[in-house]
């Protein structure tokens, strides 16, 4: 791209009327306001229809807010068409929103929005679609733009923030922070990147490092303090009723946060999409890395690095049931985070028993080296025998592709290399499986549906129409009248209350009760796994301090 002045400009011919081009769909996204949008579609003659690449449920939510301007045509959950053929270009506006289909649509910042194109892009059948975006300030593909930003690089996959004002480049990441946020969350939010980055940098120098532009926003959502994030050219990092003051269970979220998504940009995302695992390549490798990080960097104890796998662990084992990992579907996987879950004790126990003598992260250098090649290498042999041709991975086909259930091959794997040893439930642990009780108490009472937010003390049900009793939002504090968190006694409490009565007393945040139809009580599980951190940390060679 070219540049010019303080800021990185791309030239473009504004004066000049646009080239006639009768298979050319031109999509630009222009910051209309401070809470809105305008997508505009300009269409050949002949185009009468075109399909969003985005659809179903999501493309539904997604457009259900865009207004349509000009009296030209519409834009549904399917396809995007024209109804008055005297217009050559579909005007829409789109309202600010902090509803999330996978990437934001239009995300509201202090001065400005995020997008993503993915929400907006349609398919080729009328042409080749281009696309451009249009503000005061634009950042995206790496760079700081003013007033237009219109590149190859700039598709139907693409992130960016759209400004009131241009953003200027400084030493660094590009990055734009709320002023909502406190200036100790900012400068913890800097150390990590830079920490994250700095270390990958030393220990991947294969991995081709692609700089994000960083934004970190304030917003509020129900419940306490939360965050949630992604990774795209954009990295967008959202802080949810986030503190002045945060405690250290806050911080550590934060860190997790942005650790985990600067390290997905030392991954190929795109390349590993072949895999049949692409998810948990992915997700799991970038919870690895940030894993590793956060330990040489002494952001994790080995006590709390140990509680990140053991809790990790232990949601897998779970979620997946007493089943096969291909026996998941995509959707149980998904909605259950099992690709960052199963993912770290995946990347931590394979690497950890490794066969052959070379460390864990040349391991996974050679394996990104190899994929960034436009080579294919097999993913069990990249971490379990890096190299050595005569090796034959052990315990990832049997965990991932053809062994008994997660639950038993994490057993073998245990009872051979005493990586981990048989520890009985922690009260995290306890914790987990008295929401999943729930969870299953809601989707019994609610055909099969449930809805769930889960804070600090809580547990918060989003009432369905499908549901029996649970047909309006509870605000659960105590079940059986004891405390829904913290307590040891609450799991055998519903399974009492459900073989006895058959029914589960749940206690609301105004001091109500309401009694729940249970069909059958949820199988507490009275044994987990603790990995032995110390055996682990001196397999993976982690022992060197960092830079």
């Amino acid at each position: 791209m070219n540049t010019s002045g303080g800021y990185l400009t791309l030239l473009v011919l504004l004066s000049l009327p646009p080239l006639s081009c009768a298979d050319e769909v031109k999509v630009q996204i222009r910051l209309l306001a401070a809470d809105a949008l305008e997508v505009s579609y300009a269409l050949p003659p002949q185009c009468e229809r075109l399909p969003f690449n985005k659809n179903g449920s999501a493309g539904r939510q997604i457009r259900a807010t865009w207004q349509a301007q000009d009296n030209c045509g519409s834009a549904d959950g399917e396809l995007l068409s024209r109804s008055n053929h005297a217009c050559p270009v579909l005007r829409f506006r789109v309202p600010t929103t902090t509803a999330k289909f996978g990437y934001p649509a239009a995300f509201p910042l202090s001065g400005g929005v995020y997008v993503h194109t993915g929400n907006y892009a349609v398919d080729e059948s009328c042409g080749k679609v281009s696309y451009r975006f249009v503000a005061p300030g634009i950042a995206t593909a790496g760079g700081a733009f003013v007033d237009v930003a219109a590149d190859e690089r700039i598709g139907g996959d693409t992130s960016a923030l759209l400004m009131q004002t241009p953003m200027a480049p400084g030493a660094g990441t590009l990055s734009h922070f709320d002023p909502r946020l406190a200036a100790s969350a900012v400068a913890q939010i800097k150390e990590v990147a830079d920490g994250t980055v700095s270390y990958l940098r030393t220990v991947l120098p294969d991995a081709a490092f692609r700089a994000p532009i960083l934004a970190a926003v304030a917003a509020s959502a129900p419940g306490g303090p939360n965050i949630a994030g992604n990774a795209g050219d954009v990295l967008l990092a959202e802080f949810y009723n986030w503190p002045d003051h945060p405690a250290v269970k806050e911080q550590r979220m934060a860190t997790l946060l942005i650790s985990h998504e600067f390290s997905h940009r030392f991954q190929l995302r795109d390349a590993v999409d072949i895999y049949p695992d692409a998810r948990l390549i992915h997700e799991g490798g970038a919870e690895f890395l940030r894993w590793v990080t956060s330990i040489q960097k002494g952001w994790l104890t080995r006590q709390q690095a140990a509680e990140d796998v053991d809790n990790a662990l232990a949601e897998c084992v779970l979620h997946a049931n007493r089943q096969n990992w291909r026996a998941l579907t995509a959707r149980m996987i998904g909605s259950n985070r099992l690709e960052y879950r199963c993912g770290l004790p995946v990347y931590v126990f394979a690497l950890a028993g490794r066969q052959g003598s070379d460390s864990a992260l040349k391991r996974v250098n050679d394996f990104y080296r190899a994929v960034g090649q436009g080579l294919a290498p097999d993913f069990h042999q990249a971490l379990e025998c890096g190299a050595d041709k005569n090796c034959r991975a052990r315990w990832l086909p049997r965990l991932l592709t053809e062994g008994d259930s997660m639950e038993a091959e994490w057993a073998k794997l245990f009872s051979e290399t005493h990586l981990a040893l048989p520890q009985r439930p922690t009260q995290a642990q306890r914790d987990v499986m008295v929401l999943q009780a729930v969870v299953q108490l809601m989707r019994d009472d609610c055909g099969g549906a449930s809805s769930t937010t889960n804070t600090a003390d809580a547990i918060l049900l989003d009432g369905l129409k499908a549901c029996k009793t649970l047909r309006t939002d509870q605000h659960i504090t105590r079940i059986e009248n004891l405390p829904v968190f913290g307590n040891e006694l609450v799991g055998p409490a519903m399974t009492e209350a459900c073989l006895k009565r058959r029914e589960i007393t749940l206690g609301m945040k105004n001091g109500a009760s309401l009694a729940v139809a249970c069909a059958a009580p949820y199988r507490m599980r009275d044994k987990f796994y603790a990995i032995d951190i110390e055996k682990v940390l001196a397999s993976l060679m982690l022992e060197a301090k960092s830079d």
